[in-house]
């Protein structure tokens, strides 16, 4: 009787180590990971397709299918209130209100009620930020309606070059914008202005909060904001971005023939002018990418977040 509960002691302890064993072969038997320098260049990721058109506009094109039948279009431009004069201040930001109001293949008002008829929304389909250093525009687009996708990377060509800038549309749109600005009035607002002066002394981040200032917004004239627009639009300070459902040669031949004949229109400015600025105070070089304003744009105007 002894003998037999030891053996089954015995039994019962060389079973439980068998998991035991097999864990520890197996750690044995992988191979260990890859060593990583901070220092080293993280790969390109083999499955986006990148090119470059000859008026030096960048497209990076890549396949998903989840969720299918959808595709992602972003027109990201260089440029954003770090580049506004001092009489331009809240025209980055204005500049993108604009893109939804007359362009050179959508008349106002004809863009929204475009992407409404398929069931896209604005704010969840169709949006569009503004930040001190760059202005993203941003579709999401049906693939499986004939000529939805093209006419939205047509929509994006229009904004990188083809907007009308109508006086008239200019404006009706200063008073969504000035009410956006007074819109974000409040305790936030008050903290910010006591913050921003101190978190980016002397450099031009503290002068360049986004949405911009309500006198310059209320009487800037339409010339100064066609100068920013042609200054600062340009072909090699932009990139399209493509994610989707969609075979991705499609998609970059559709790029190429919206983008293609996408020229410059004024003087190129020098992209080291606004991207850095120095901090006298503590002698930190902030980057371009400190903080964002997000403008969502609605059937009621456009909120703002800071």
């Amino acid at each position: 009787m002894i003998f037999r509960k030891v053996s089954l002691a015995f039994a019962l302890g060389a079973s439980l180590s068998v998991p035991r064993i097999l864990i520890a072969q197996a750690a044995s038997m992988q191979t260990p990971a890859p060593s990583f320098s901070p220092d080293e260049v993280i790969p390109f990721d083999s499955a986006v397709t990148k090119g470059t058109l000859p008026n030096a506009l960048q497209y990076y094109v890549r396949k998903n299918a989840r969720p299918a039948n959808r595709v992602l279009l972003r027109l990201v431009v260089k440029t954003g209130s770090l580049d506004e004069a001092d009489d331009q201040r809240g025209l980055a930001h204005m500049l993108e209100h604009m893109a939804f109001n007359g362009s050179e293949h959508f008349k106002p008002g004809e863009l929204v009620s475009y992407f409404e008829s398929f069931g896209a929304k604005l704010g969840p389909h169709v949006n569009a930020y503004t930040s001190f250093a760059e202005t993203v525009y941003m579709l999401e687009l049906p693939t499986d309606r004939e000529g939805v996708v093209e006419r939205g990377l047509q929509a994006l060509a229009d904004f990188g070059g083809g907007l009308a800038l109508d006086p008239k549309e200019i404006d009706k749109e200063r008073g969504v914008v000035i009410e956006e600005w007074r819109g974000g009035l409040g305790a936030g607002s008050r903290i910010r202005d006591k913050q921003i002066p101190l978190l980016y002394n002397k450099s031009r981040y503290a002068e360049r909060l986004p949405i911009g200032k309500p006198e310059v917004l209320r009487t800037f004239k339409p010339e100064r904001l066609r100068a920013f627009y042609d200054a600062f639009y340009r072909p090699d300070r932009m990139a399209v971005v493509a994610v989707g459902d969609m075979d991705p040669a499609t998609l970059e031949a559709a790029i190429r023939a919206a983008f293609g004949t996408l020229a410059a229109r004024g003087r190129r400015i020098p992209r080291s002018r606004n991207r850095r600025w120095r901090s006298s105070a503590s002698g930190r070089t902030i980057p371009s990418s400190a903080s964002r304003t997000t403008a969502a744009i609605s059937s009621s105007g456009c909120s703002t977040r800071c």
